[in-house]
C-alpha cells in the first residue's frame, strides 16, 4: 500500500492537530485515512509492562474500539502493543504514530506489526520523510501528536521518569482529558498512573468512564459499583484475527510457497519445487496478473 501525504490544509488532517502548539506541516500515512476523522482515544504506558498493565490495555482497547473510538498509539513494545492489538478487533480500529519515517522500522517485531495493523483497517503515521530514522527527540515529538490528536489519553502504567508522564503532560497543556488505571501500590510501574490520579486526573474503572466524561455525561457515583467483566483471551482473538485475514489472502498456486521477497528466477524456482516449467510460467503469470507478486527486470520474481 503506498504512502499517502497529509498536508495540514488537507480535508482529512485532524482537526485536533491543528490546535496543538507546533502542529506538523504534513503527515505521512499509510492504511485507513478514514480513521483520522474518528473519535480517537490515547493508550499509553510502559514498554516493560506486567501482565495486569497486559490485560488492562487489551481489554480497555477491545472495549473502546468496540463503541467506536480509533485507539491511538506509539506502535512500541509493551502498552502501546497491546494496546494495537485490542484496537483491531473493534470497529474503531487503531492508529500507529511513529518516531521515525514509514521506510525506517528496524526490528521484525515492529514490521511485523506494521503490516498487521494496516491488513486489519488500521492506519499508520509520521511526520517524518520516510528514509529518516529513529533519534532521541522524535520521541517526544512524537508523543505530542499523540496526545494532540485525540479526545483523551489513557493511562496504563509507567516508571518514574517515564515517557507515559511527558505525554499525559501535553495532553493536559492542550486541555485533553487524561484518565488513569490505578495500579498495584508495591509496584514500580504503578507510580505515573497512581501519582496523576492525586494530582486530579480522572480515575477509571471502565471504559463508560471514560466515554461519559469525553460527551460531557454527568458521571453518578452508584452506592454498589458492578463488577467489571475483563476478558482473558484477546491475545487468542487477535491471533486469530489476523490468521484468518493471511489465510483468506494466501494464493492457491502451489509455487507461491517457494517465493519469498528475494528476487528469484524461473530455474531457481524448478529446482525448489520440482515443478513443471510450463507449470511455474503459468503459475508466476497468474500471481503477477492478480497482484501477488512482481516481476523484476531479467525475469527475475519476488513477493510484493
Amino acid at each position: 500500500m503506498e504512502t499517502q501525504n497529509i498536508p495540514i490544509e488537507h480535508v482529512n488532517y485532524p482537526k485536533e492537530l491543528k490546535k496543538i502548539k507546533q502542529p506538523p506541516q504534513e503527515l505521512y500515512v499509510v492504511g485507513n485515512l478514514q480513521l483520522l476523522q474518528n473519535p480517537k482515544i490515547a493508550i499509553i504506558g510502559s514498554r516493560n509492562c506486567t501482565t495486569y498493565g497486559k490485560k488492562m490495555a487489551l481489554n480497555f482497547a477491545k472495549k473502546l474500539s468496540e463503541r467506536g473510538y480509533t485507539i491511538v498509539s506509539g506502535m512500541a513494545k509493551g502498552i502501546d502493543y497491546y494496546a494495537h492489538m485490542g484496537g483491531v478487533l473493534g470497529k474503531g480500529k487503531t492508529i500507529a504514530v511513529l518516531p521515525c519515517g514509514l521506510g525506517t522500522i528496524d526490528s521484525s517485531d515492529g514490521q511485523t506489526l506494521y503490516q498487521e495493523i494496516i491488513q486489519q483497517g488500521g492506519l499508520v503515521v509520521s511526520e517524518y520523510t520516510e528514509e529518516i530514522g529513529e533519534e532521541k527527540e522524535h520521541f517526544i515529538a512524537r508523543n505530542r501528536i499523540v496526545a494532540g490528536m485525540v479526545k483523551g489519553v489513557l493511562v496504563i502504567e509507567g516508571d518514574y521518569r517515564s515517557g507515559t508522564t511527558i505525554t499525559a503532560r501535553l495532553a493536559k497543556q492542550n486541555a485533553i482529558p487524561v484518565f488513569c488505571i490505578p495500579g498495584n501500590l508495591d509496584s514500580g510501574k504503578s507510580y505515573t498512573p497512581n501519582v496523576l490520579i492525586k494530582q486530579g486526573n480522572f480515575l477509571v474503572t471502565s471504559e463508560q468512564d471514560i466515554i461519559d466524561r469525553i460527551q460531557n455525561q454527568k458521571q453518578e457515583v452508584k452506592q454498589r459499583e458492578p463488577k467489571i467483566q475483563f476478558e482473558e483471551d484477546i491475545e487468542r482473538q487477535y491471533k486469530q484475527c489476523v490468521k484468518k485475514e493471511e489465510e483468506k489472502e494466501k494464493p492457491q498456486y502451489a509455487i507461491y510457497q517457494y517465493m519469498t521477497q528475494e528476487a528469484v528466477d524461473i530455474e531457481t524456482l524448478h529446482h525448489r519445487s520440482n515443478m513443471a516449467i510450463d507449470e511455474i510460467n503459468y503459475e508466476v503469470t497468474m500471481l503477477t496478473i492478480e497482484g501477488y507478486i512482481q516481476e523484476l527486470p531479467g525475469k527475475q520474481y519476488r513477493r510484493i
